[in-house]
């Protein structure tokens, strides 16, 4: 895996990401937002599509039925030529279809319209297609305190308990914090069960294996991976991180590696509680991207309803 993707760096990331951030003594802890979102492209765009045919267009591309999907596209694009969301969509499920001359048809047609958004859409194809297929660094080159160690949250059980699978991240977090002993350690997740946030539990359960509580920043906002992304990144550019090793389910990682870099992350590797006994990870086909295809558009703001 490749140090340092040529992207924006997480400390540029924090004047384009919607979350407002609050710093306290110890820990820091995002805002809630209910709409955070990477660049501000789609919103800056027309919207004169049919709501109902826009929202059964979107809903159909999300549950990867394209044909139907692409139909209510193409009408929409006929009906209303001007609106960069339809076309944004159009070039975006085209890739996740592997058509490159639909890619390049529609990618023309939206840069017309919003060259902004259209640049956007690039970068995040061209990521997604990179983070579909390279190789994962279960033991990049750490830069001290300004590399983080990110735990992504998962669904506690409803007594506030984590899962094995949740603990299993943390152990790898661990791991790679022992590896790296001046990186800081970010928890990101909300979803509370009993009152407890799933960042809650993991600052917890970390304090509680030896971790030095100061060495823990919680965001216990987030509801998915995109938010995640978008908020830890705003997150790590207040406390100064340059990039990140991401902790999470090895089935998992590939989508969270191609989110946080969307959002505007530098993800250099992913923890794991040894290196010399790595998962196995298949690069995914054009036609396993549609979870990552459908963050992206989430993550440039572009509207999932009109």
């Amino acid at each position: 895996m490749r140090q340092g993707r040529v992207h924006p760096t997480v400390r540029a990331a924090v004047v384009t990401c919607a979350a407002a951030l609050a710093v306290g003594f110890g820990s820091i802890t995002a805002v809630a937002e209910p709409a955070a979102s990477a660049p501000a492209t789609a919103a800056e765009s027309l919207r004169s599509a049919d709501a109902e045919q826009y929202n059964g267009a979107q809903d159909a591309l999300v549950k990867g039925r394209y044909d139907a999907g692409f139909a209510a596209l193409d009408a929409l694009a006929t009906a209303a030529p001007d609106d960069a969301n339809v076309a944004a969509l159009q070039t975006f499920y085209a890739n996740a279809t592997a058509d490159a001359a639909a890619v390049a048809e529609h990618g023309a047609r939206l840069r017309g319209l919003s060259p902004t958004l259209a640049d956007a859409v690039d970068r995040a194809i061209a990521v997604i297609d990179e983070v579909a297929t390279e190789t994962i660094d279960f033991a990049p080159t750490t830069d001290g305190p300004r590399t983080a160690i990110v735990v992504l949250g998962l669904g506690l059980d409803g007594d506030g308990n984590m899962t094995p699978e949740l603990v299993a991240r943390l152990r790898s977090a661990v791991a790679a914090a022992e590896r790296s002993p001046e990186s800081p350690i970010i928890v990101t997740g909300g979803n509370p069960q009993s009152g407890i946030t799933e960042a809650d539990a993991m600052q917890r359960w970390l304090v509680e294996q030896g971790i030095a509580a100061d060495r823990i920043h919680t965001e216990p906002t987030a509801n998915s991976t995109v938010q995640n992304a978008q908020r830890t990144t705003a997150l790590a550019a207040e406390i100064g991180i340059e990039n990140m090793v991401l902790a999470t389910t090895p089935s998992h990682l590939r989508r969270a590696i191609s989110d946080f870099e969307i959002a505007g992350s530098d993800v250099i590797g992913a923890a794991t509680t040894n290196v010399d006994d790595v998962p196995d990870l298949p690069a995914l086909a054009p036609t396993a991207r549609l979870g990552m295809t459908v963050d992206a558009t989430k993550i440039l703001g572009i509207p999932r309803t009109y």
